[in-house]
């Protein structure tokens, strides 16, 4: 059903407030021994009970999310699998609201209990991510990777498989083998972001390497930018290094209006501020790019995609109302001092040649969005190498 290797490799350490007596003392620690064992079943008890008596510990609530979902594994009734699969949400939920940020937790936290499984249907390779799945709900993982490479076997396209390979051997701290099924997964499907980001998992929590696990939680984000999973990874690296991540700020005019009645009538929202030369240096040529919108909005945009039927807006018209505020501010040979910021951005990024980048990671909408599957398969590198240089400030290349 789900799948929180997480739960077994980075919790915390276990929590037993300072005013228990001794047999609250002990029902901690039984709790403690027997999750970390990955006998989530027998501690399932200790946890609901810990988790009424102390509702404000996280750790608690966590820990009782994932003995939930392990019981749930092991039902083969739908409907008492979905009650303890509500349980479980709930009781991430409030550990995500107690201030649980871990990439697993999230996941349970919003998790769809009326979504349909996802696993293969069907055939050898379903029979054994099922016998897999049951394995590692109970702790034996083993067993699980065994099944899931058997499954794998059985479906060399089946992504799960190669993933949950890859999530049980995590489990038992074998990283070499962890990594090595993360690339299989990666192999089958390079544009999901899952196996990326639990490989850049394993390599922040065994492999002791800042530089390789950010690497590959960037590559998450390539993968699914508009994912918000994608960036829980990094998100979290960040934390732990002790960086930021920030993208170049671009102050953009609004996008022209067009009348509803009248599609010919396109008005032009200019802050009358925002262009005066005294004030802000070079902030005329920001006429430039209401005027480029504005001429797509008219009939460029079926002149630039003869085959669409309706207008959106595009990474090709971003690319080229943006360029054109270049074009403006070097004829006018605007200086670079007291030009404001949205100006100086986007001189660095065009001349570092990763404007697009930028539109399609930072400055995107809907339309926009719809470009990202071409770019990305030609220009991999390239997003990977934006966000390392303008996303991610600091941590482990920050200067001493």
């Amino acid at each position: 059903m789900l799948r929180w290797i997480a739960g077994v490799c980075l919790c915390a350490a276990i929590a037993c407030p300072i005013w228990a007596g001794q047999a609250m003392v002990n029902e901690v620690g039984q709790a403690n021994e027997l999750f970390k064992a990955g006998k989530k079943l027998e501690a399932l008890p200790l946890y609901e009970d810990l988790a009424k008596t102390y509702p404000d510990e996280m750790i608690y609530q966590e820990r009782l999310a994932s003995c939930l979902d392990a019981e749930a594994e092991q039902t083969n009734d739908p409907a008492q699998a979905k009650a303890l699969l509500t349980r479980m949400r709930d009781a991430a939920r409030r550990a995500v609201q107690l201030g649980e940020t871990a990439n697993f937790v999230q996941d349970m936290a919003n998790f769809d209990v009326d979504a349909p499984e996802t696993l293969a249907q069907g055939g050898s390779a379903a029979a054994l991510m099922q016998e897999a799945e049951k394995a590692f709900a109970a702790g034996d993982y083993p067993t699980a990777e065994a099944k899931y490479v058997a499954a794998a076997a059985a479906d060399p396209h089946l992504y799960e498989a190669a993933l949950y390979a890859g999530d049980a051997a995590y489990a038992q701290h074998d990283l070499p083998t962890a990594a090595q099924w993360f690339a299989k997964a990666i192999a089958i499907d390079p544009n999901r972001e899952t196996a990326y980001r639990y490989w850049g998992d394993a390599i922040l929590q065994y492999g002791n390497d800042a530089e390789a696990a950010k690497n590959k939680f960037i590559d998450a984000i390539v993968a699914e930018p508009y994912n918000k999973y994608s960036w829980q990874g990094l998100q979290q690296w960040a934390v732990r290094q002790k960086a930021v991540l920030m993208s170049p700020e671009i102050d953009r005019p609004a996008a022209p209006v067009v009348d509803p009645k009248n599609p010919k009538n396109i008005t032009i929202n200019i802050d009358p501020d925002t262009t005066d030369e005294k004030k802000h240096p070079g902030g005329a040529a920001w006429m430039g790019y209401s005027l480029c919108r504005a001429n797509y909005r008219g009939d460029q945009f079926t002149k630039a995609f003869p085959n669409e039927k309706e207008y959106r807006h595009s990474l090709k018209e971003e690319d080229e109302c943006l360029t054109d505020v270049l074009a403006i501010v070097r004829e006018t040979k605007t200086k670079s001092e007291g030009m404001d910021e949205s100006l100086r951005n986007l001189l660095e990024l065009y001349d570092a040649g990763m404007l697009d980048c930028w539109i399609l990671i930072n400055g995107a909408d809907q339309g926009i969005t719809q470009d990202y599957p071409t770019y990305r398969d030609a220009h991999r590198q390239l997003l990977h190498d934006y966000l390392a240089r303008f996303v991610v400030h600091g941590g482990v290349n920050a200067p001493q």
